[in-house]
């Protein structure tokens, strides 16, 4: 090109700058819907949530007395016990139809409410939290109950054994203990036939059986009314030359002497002795019956016999009534434990009194005998059963 003839681009006026909006169309050209469905999605949740929540509560019996059975609350309906709508509204695909639900709601809650539906449900929350805290308040009020079964064979303390073994090493004359009512004093000697492979002796017995008596004075609610014959009652009653002599023990029993009448006992216990073994007689008014055990399961018909013959003489005597016991079943009891040695028949006999007193099996063998012979050694030593 020729020197000055040359010409410069005409400027042009640049485009004014524009700042867009992001782009409505899609990656294929289509509209992008997807921020609409899931707000219509979520609206349409929360629409679901309210309509559980608020309309859908299942009514009980007693709620039905505040809303009657075909009642119309505008587009609410109590039918089988729940409430349902009618004609809701579906299209929530707005904010406008979203609000108009929430509405809906608000004026369905306010029609249950003026129904008393609402003040029903919390009268019922009340009732069940005053019934809680009654209960919880009892509960803590009561005493653990102690299981009876196990106190029998409830474990010596240390110091418990101590003292025991110590009596037993005492001197042969100390007296380690005196009843005083009873008028029975326990002696070292007395104590020690309550060591292993020794014969009980008449006042170990008798004392023991004053003890279940005053144990029973003291909780006349947990033990059986009961009357602790001693071990010279039967030899006095049948002797071994004359027999059957009621009038030697007349007066044994006199309600001057216990406070008591016989007949009003649940149960009697006579100790026997025959010759060098323990057994046991009762005279059963709760059941209507006479028993005899005996540890190695003897059987002596003539020792019921008589305890029937007495025990009617003593009600007719005592009570002024004539009582048939023809009728009472004679039981010699087989079903309860048996002594394998030969010198704890007087520990099964008093066990077997201490049990039945309780209205308890008798639920123990001849492996707890070591145990009894401590723990009544123990009881003997404090005088108290």
């Amino acid at each position: 090109m020729a020197p000055g003839n040359y010409r410069y681009p005409q400027v042009k006026t640049p485009l004014r700058r524009q700042v867009h909006a992001p782009s409505p169309v899609s990656k294929f050209g289509f509209f992008d819907s997807t921020r609409e469905i899931e707000r219509s999605s979520r609206s349409t949740r929360n629409y679901r949530s309210l309509k559980r929540n608020a309309l859908d509560l299942p009514l009980r019996n007693d709620e039905l007395d505040y809303v009657e059975k075909e009642v119309s609350l505008g587009d609410v309906k109590l039918k089988n016990g729940s409430l349902v709508m009618v004609d809701a509204v579906t299209d929530v695909s707005s904010y406008e139809a979203y609000r108009k639900v929430i509405k809906s709601a608000e004026n369905r809650a306010c029609k249950l409410k003026d129904r008393g539906f609402g003040g029903a449900l919390k009268e019922r929350c009340r009732g069940l939290i005053r019934s809680l805290r009654s209960f919880l308040i009892q509960d803590e009020e009561e005493e653990p109950v102690e299981d009876e079964r196990r106190e029998p064979f409830r474990p010596l303390s240390k110091e418990d054994e101590i003292a025991v073994k110590q009596a037993f090493s005492a001197n042969v004359r100390n007296i380690l203990v005196t009843h005083e009512n009873s008028n029975i004093d326990i002696t070292g000697a007395t104590l020690r036939c309550l060591q292993p492979g020794q014969w009980l002796n008449d006042e170990v017995i008798n004392l023991y059986l004053v003890l279940l008596k005053e144990r029973e004075a003291r909780e006349p609610n947990k033990f059986l009314k009961c009357h602790f014959f001693n071990t010279f009652f039967f030899t006095k009653l049948v002797h071994s030359g004359t027999g059957y002599n009621y009038g030697a023990v007349r007066r044994w029993t006199s309600v001057k002497k216990l406070g008591y009448h016989l007949i009003d006992c649940d149960k009697l216990f006579i100790p026997i002795h025959m010759n060098i073994h323990w057994t046991l007689a009762i005279i059963n008014i709760k059941d209507r019956k006479f028993q005899y055990l005996d540890s190695f399961k003897g059987r002596e018909p003539r020792i019921l016999d008589a305890m029937a013959r007495y025990f009617a003489d003593d009600v007719k005597d005592k009570s002024e009534v004539d009582i048939d016991v023809s009728q009472w079943r004679q039981e010699f009891v087989q079903s309860l434990p048996e002594q394998s040695n030969g010198f704890d028949c007087g520990m099964f006999m008093i066990k077997y009194i201490d049990f039945y007193s309780r209205g308890l099996d008798l639920c123990f063998t001849q492996e707890h005998m070591p145990y009894f012979r401590v723990r009544t050694a123990k009881e003997i030593l404090q005088l108290k059963a």
